[in-house]
């Protein structure tokens, strides 16, 4: 029976109920027969409600009015008045009530909500505070070596053995700051949603042999035996810079949890149409509990360790892999046994004849005679410049600021302008317009690279609008830049 049904049943029973009771205690209830029927209509209403209470108090009138005594128009009508006042009192009681419970149900759900909120709140708070404590951690260890070998360098003395490792080791710590700041800038562009996958046809083992090339000193710094494995795989399509940092950041987890003179593999092959590249090593493996979540983001070290990370590199791995349709997988047998991770990627494209081998690239172009303006508010990094570029043949002058710089380029035009954006008096770009408005009359057009801190794909295409011929971010090493500049220079801009 349902639950309308029932209640109509329960009215019928009530007036039923008050009717029998009517009859037998007729005698003793002289003239208050009708609050017995008073009573049933409170409890249909009390049961269904006010439709229920309203059948009971017609059915409660009808049986007082033709069975229990001779009909009065006047009993009846206050019968009828009482009822329906009783029904429409006790029905907002109950409404009244539901109100109440439904606000104390909506109080308690807002009370929980806030409780959640808080409770999110303080998570992302800690969260923050283990996220900049760790970054700090991860800058200041590195900066830590670098200051120490400075220091050393600077008042000389180092035998040519520690010399040469200290070199290494400021070069190193450099590599590692300048990865973390392009790690936290891919981070960026992956939550904003504007990470840009280029694809092109590219050579997988060309990759990875860049990157175990770019890892060895790493390796070879913890006498670690760097194995690769390459089999003929054939081009993919990918894009070239992304897929290096996957390799990259599975090989440099792996390095960063073996131990001393442990081993890492790196194995290129093909599998069922796709590309394989797995990264193994005898290192401190990871526990089941933590395997799931080995590529969450913010998870240092992927949970290998305590304060061994910012929790990162898998994590963009992951993202990277994914979006150049691929999947990434993580193996291990437990602590103390290694680990393995595998990135495998669509083959899209059919293997390409053998080229012929390119020749060896060279340490650097030579700039001799090439005058070239440096524009750059950061006196180190100025200086830095002047003496790379000048090492190389070039004629350089320097300027930290807008108004310097125009100031030198009147004194003697460069054949090329190197500068950077952020600069204390107005902004690069500033500073390129009004060069291009004083060499309009003389047709010249002085080719400007700009050198900055700022290398969203944004920012590249705002300084290549603005006027400059190539956009390279900081930092670069200084054969790199020597190249860029000799991309952009004119042929006929030596001097003799």
């Amino acid at each position: 029976m349902s639950v309308g049904l029932r209640s109509y049943a329960v009215a019928v029973a009530a007036v039923a109920g008050a009717t029998v009771l009517a009859f037998a205690l007729r005698g003793v209830l002289v003239g208050a027969v009708d609050l017995l029927f008073l009573a049933a209509v409170v409890i249909a209403c009390g049961y269904g409600g006010r439709p229920p209470a309203l059948l009971a108090a017609v059915l409660a009138l009808i049986v007082s009015e033709t069975v229990l005594g001779p009909p009065s128009v006047a009993r009846a009508a206050v019968f009828a008045g009482i009822a329906v006042l009783t029904v429409s009192l006790y029905s907002r009681a109950l409404e009244t009530r539901e109100q109440a419970e439904a606000l104390a149900r909506a109080r308690e759900d807002l009370l929980r909500r806030e409780q959640a909120a808080r409770a999110d709140a303080e998570t992302a708070g800690r969260a923050k505070d283990e996220f900049l404590s760790t970054l700090s951690h991860e800058l200041r260890t590195p900066l830590n070596a670098l200051m120490g070998w400075v220091w050393w360098l600077r008042r000389g003395g180092l035998d040519a053995d520690r010399q040469t490792r200290a070199l290494e080791t400021v070069e190193r710590n450099t590599n590692a700051l300048a990865q973390l700041i392009e790690d936290l800038l891919i981070l960026s562009r992956i939550v904003t949603g504007r990470l840009r996958i280029s694809l092109q046809e590219v050579d997988p083992a060309a990759i990875v042999t860049a990157a175990v090339t770019s890892l060895r000193s790493a390796a070879a710094a913890k006498s670690i035996d760097l194995g690769i494995v390459l089999d003929e795989t054939g081009p993919i399509m990918a894009d070239p810079d992304r897929l290096q940092q996957v390799v990259w950041n599975l090989l440099s987890n792996a390095i960063k949890f073996t131990p001393q003179k442990g081993r890492v593999d790196v194995t290129l092959r093909r599998a069922d149409g796709h590309v394989v590249i797995e990264v193994r090593d005898s290192g401190q493996g990871i526990s089941p509990a933590l395997l799931p979540h080995i590529f969450d983001r913010f998870r240092p070290a992927a949970g290998r360790r305590a304060s061994a990370g910012l929790g990162l590199g898998l994590s963009i791995v992951r993202h990277l892999v994914e979006r150049h349709g691929g999947t990434v997988r993580a193996e291990s047998a437990g602590d103390g046994h290694g680990a393995t991770f595998a990135a495998t990627l669509p083959l899209r494209a059919q293997p390409a004849a053998d080229a012929p081998e390119s020749a060896p690239t060279p340490r650097g172009p030579r700039l001799d005679g090439l005058r070239i303006l440096v524009v750059e508010d950061d006196a180190d990094a100025r200086l830095l410049l002047k003496d790379s570029l000048e090492a190389l043949g070039a004629v350089v002058q320097i300027a930290a600021s807008v108004q310097d710089a125009i100031e030198a380029f009147e004194r003697e035009p460069p054949h090329v302008l190197v500068s950077d954006i952020r600069l204390p008096d107005d902004d690069g770009y500033t500073l390129l317009a009004r060069i291009r408005a004083a060499e309009a009359a003389s047709g010249r057009c002085t080719p400007a690279i700009a050198l900055t801190a700022y290398p969203r794909v944004e920012d590249r295409a705002r300084a290549l609008e603005a006027g400059f011929a190539m956009h390279v971010p900081k930092p670069v090493a200084p054969d790199a830049l020597a190249a860029v500049i000799a991309a952009v220079a004119g042929p006929g801009d030596a001097l003799p």
